[in-house]
C-alpha cells in the first residue's frame, strides 16, 4: 500500500481580557458543527511559522503573532483506498487584529470560546490536550501576553 505524507501547520489563537483567556476556533458542517483548531498546509516556500501564521489568518480572518511552539500532532487517514500520515505542528498565538466574520470559505464558522469551554467543543482529544499545554504554558510564563486588556467606557461630555 502507497502511503503519502502532509505537512500541515496551524495555531491557537489566543486574546486575554483581564485575566481570562479566549480561543478562536473553526467551525466546519451543518450545526452541530465540528469544532477544530486553524490548520492547514505548508507550501513549499513557507516555514511551518509563516504557514501557521497564514492558515490561522486565512481560516479566521485574525492576525496573530507566535508566542511559542506548542506540539507536533501526528495522524493516519485514508482518502479512499490511499493510507495518509499527516503531522501538524501547532503554535501558541497571540491576537493582534481581525474579525472572525471574515474567514474563508474553507470554514462555514469561526468564534471565540473561553478556554474551558474552547477545550470541551473541541472535537479531538489531540487538539484539546494543546489547550492543556497552553494553559501549562500561561501559567509558567504569565507575562507572555503582556498586559491584560481592560475594556473602559468613555464617559460622556456633560456640557453647562
Amino acid at each position: 500500500m502507497r502511503i503519502k505524507y502532509e505537512v500541515s501547520a496551524g495555531g491557537l489563537l489566543l486574546r486575554r481580557h483581564d485575566s481570562r483567556y479566549g480561543a478562536l476556533l473553526i467551525g466546519r458542517g451543518i450545526p452541530p458543527r465540528v469544532w477544530t483548531l486553524p490548520k492547514g498546509h505548508v507550501e513549499p516556500h513557507e516555514s511551518t511559522e509563516q504557514a501557521g501564521l497564514r492558515e490561522v489568518h486565512e481560516e479566521t480572518g485574525c492576525w496573530g503573532e507566535i508566542v511559542t511552539r506548542l506540539s507536533e500532532i501526528s495522524y493516519w487517514f485514508y482518502v479512499g483506498k490511499a493510507k495518509r500520515r499527516k503531522s501538524v505542528t501547532f503554535f501558541l498565538m497571540r491576537y493582534l487584529s481581525g474579525d472572525p466574520a471574515r474567514h474563508d470559505h474553507e470554514v462555514d464558522d469561526a468564534a471565540w470560546f473561553d478556554l474551558p469551554q474552547a477545550r470541551k467543543t473541541l472535537k479531538y482529544v489531540n487538539e484539546r490536550r494543546l489547550i492543556d499545554l497552553a494553559l501549562e504554558f500561561l501559567a509558567a510564563a504569565p507575562d507572555a501576553f503582556g498586559e491584560p486588556e481592560v475594556v473602559t467606557r468613555t464617559a460622556e461630555r456633560i456640557s453647562s
